[in-house]
Order: structure tokens, then sequence, then C-alpha cells
């Protein structure tokens, strides 16, 4: 079943008017249905095996909240539940290789990746029997149902990267050195949990960028904004969780309360701030990228990758996941320190925080650097 092409994002805040400048709208409300979605993705990890036991299979479907159709709500049913699978895929791999894999090598994780990587590259024959090999291999072949050609190949180049991530981060604990300064930790951290790897399915799903728009440098710095934005909330929301667990991926806010960072228990405080700093920079470039006489294709993409972000932003706030003993719903949008929440999202930012000066990070600063003038159609 092919992916719906189109979809009706717009910039209001959610009640019908604007959002206030230098910040993101509202999220629309999820399709009806998301948990009929999340009900066939706990099908999915069970068929494959993938929770761990049942504790843990609990956790990550009980999780997923509908994330579906909150990141892509013009998503058709096939697409939508693509995108439920992929996420249970990724939650369950994360946490296999958090709490089964604490000993393994660096080789040892190169090697297991690698295998991955290639299920999706010759996805025609299955690479073994591992569970997640062939559980990815279900999801490719279904990508390829809905994607053209050059969009299947994005992503699993996009996959390639979040792989390589995996494996950087599964060598840390063993590997001498120094602490991660910011910069080399968000080069990183981009790829990780497939933060770079979903646009490229929600391109699929709902705005079908040809490839000289897909290259253009103010596109593809949004689409890194859209995961940077994306990988600080969720490190935001995710540091309890990962520091009661012990998690070796690394935290953001564990970084910058360390040598690296202002220290001094300001690391969520800097987090935030460096997330809406990213979130101005997204939405200024966004809206002179996206300004006529852009080709309309532009003005797709860029919705899909803002309901994305302020998708992502609002699951993060209610998912049980990151928040456990919370329901999961609308409703339960924790908004205290261990949060560490920025302002609401209808109060304008401080003259810190709109200050249009790119943060001093230089993996990321090239995102202030381009011009923001719209792309040629193509």
């Amino acid at each position: 079943m092919p992916g719906t092409r189109t979809h009706e994002a717009d910039h209001t805040d959610g009640r019908g008017g604007h959002a206030p400048p230098g910040r993101l709208p509202r999220p629309k409300a999820p399709c009806p249905g998301g948990a009929d979605f999340d009900a066939r993705s706990a099908e999915f990890m069970g068929r494959f095996g993938l929770g761990g036991g049942p504790e843990r299979s609990a956790r990550m479907t009980a999780g997923l909240n509908r994330i579906a159709v909150r990141i892509a709500p013009y998503a058709d049913p096939f697409a939508a539940q693509l995108l439920s699978d992929f996420a249970v895929w990724v939650f369950a791999f994360d946490d296999h290789c958090d709490e089964d894999f604490p000993s393994l090598t660096p080789t040892e994780m190169l090697t297991m990746v690698a295998r991955l990587q290639r299920t999706i590259e010759a996805p025609g024959v299955p690479l073994g029997e591992d569970p997640f090999g062939l559980a990815l291999r279900d999801i490719r072949l279904r990508v390829a149902a809905i994607a053209t050609p050059v969009q299947v190949r994005r992503w699993v180049e996009a996959m390639r990267g979040y792989f390589l991530a995996e494996a950087g981060t599964g060598a840390a604990p063993t590997a001498p050195g120094s602490p991660q300064d910011v910069s080399d930790y968000l080069l990183t951290r981009l790829h990780s949990g497939a933060a770079l790897a979903v646009p490229v399915l929600l391109d699929a799903v709902g705005a079908a960028l040809p490839a000289p728009l897909w290259e253009d440098p103010r596109i593809r710095a949004l689409t890194e904004m859209a995961a940077g934005i994306v990988v600080v909330d969720t490190d935001i929301h995710s540091f309890a969780k990962e520091s009661r667990r012990g998690s070796r991926s690394g935290n953001l806010i564990a970084l910058l309360d360390g040598p690296h960072g202002p220290g001094g228990g300001q690391g969520l405080h800097a987090a935030s701030v460096l997330r809406d700093s990213i979130t101005r920079r997204f939405l200024d470039l966004g809206e002179q990228t996206g300004r006529a006489p852009a080709d309309p294709r532009v003005q797709r993409y860029l919705d899909v990758l803002t309901q994305y972000v302020r998708g992502v932003r609002d699951w993060c706030a209610a998912t049980s996941r990151y928040h456990p003993g919370q329901p999961d719903g609308d409703h339960h949008q924790p908004r205290g320190a261990a949060v560490a929440y920025g302002p609401a999202d209808d109060t304008p930012l401080s003259p810190h925080e709109a200050s249009l000066a790119p943060p001093p990070i230089a993996s990321i600063a090239w995102w202030w650097a381009v011009d923001g003038a719209p792309p040629a159609s193509a």
C-alpha cells in the first residue's frame, strides 16, 4: 500500500492562531486509532522476540504512546504502522545494547551492527536468525512498499550512520581518553536513536523531495536541526531513566554537568537553552527557506519536519518510557525540574534565549552559516 503524499500541516498554534515567534506550533491532535498501532507494534515485537522478557516488553510497548500518529498524523494506516514498528524496533535495540551487551568488545559491536546494516542493504535473503535482523528486514521490505528506490537508499544510508553511532557508543566504556566534549557528543548523538533516519521515512510518507532539493544545504541543515532538537529533548527527558539504569549511551545533561559544560548542576538548564537556540534557528531558517517562490514540496517537507519535532516533544512529555509510574496519555506532561522543560510554548523567549548567535559548538556551527534564500525548484 503506498504512503499518503499529501498532508495539511501548518504553522498555527493548534487553536487557530499562529505560533509566537521563536516557538514551535502546538502539535496537531494525534489521529484516532493510535492505540491500535501500538497494540500491533506489541504483536510485532512479540512475533520476532524483541522484548527480552515480559517486564521490558511491557515497558517498551506502553511507552510507545501513539508515537507514530504524533509525529505523522497525515500518514495512512500502512505508513503509520511502519513508523510505529520502526520506533519499537529502535527502542528494543537501544535497550538490548544498554542492558544485554555491557561487555561486548568494540569489534563485537561493530560486527553486530554491520550485520544489521547488511540486512537492509541486501534484504532478499535473511542474514542468519538474529531476531533483530529478521525484524529489521521486515521493516526494510515495508519501506520499499511506500518509498521510491532513491528514498529507500537514503534511509539505508541514514541507518548506516545510526549503526556506526551505536557501535561507537558501545565501545566508549572500554576506550581510554578524556571525557567527550559537547561538539563531539552532538556529532555522534545526531545519528543515534535513528534521529536522522526518521525524517527520511517521513519524507517518503508525506513530502517526497526530489534529489536536488534533498541535497540543498538549507534542507540538509534543517533536517539535521530537527534531529538535533529531537535528541536534546529526549536527553532531557531520559536523563533520570538513564541515570537509574546506568545506561552506557551517555547523556547531554551529564556531559554539561562535567568538565566540558557549565558544571555546578547547571546541565539541565544549559541543555534547555541549547534546545531553544536550535529551535529558534530551525524556525528562522525554515521561514526563510519556505518563502515564495520556493517549490511547494519544500514547504510540505518543512511542515513534516516541524510536526516531527513537535510530535516527539509531545511524546517525550507524556510517555511512561521516560516517566515511569505516569500513565501514558495526552494530559500527563510533567513540567518539574527533573524534566528541565524550558518556558511554556506560548511564552516569549527571553533576550538571551532569543539570540540568533550560534552556540560555541563546532560540529553544529554550520547551521547558522548556511544561506537562507529559498532553494530553486527541481
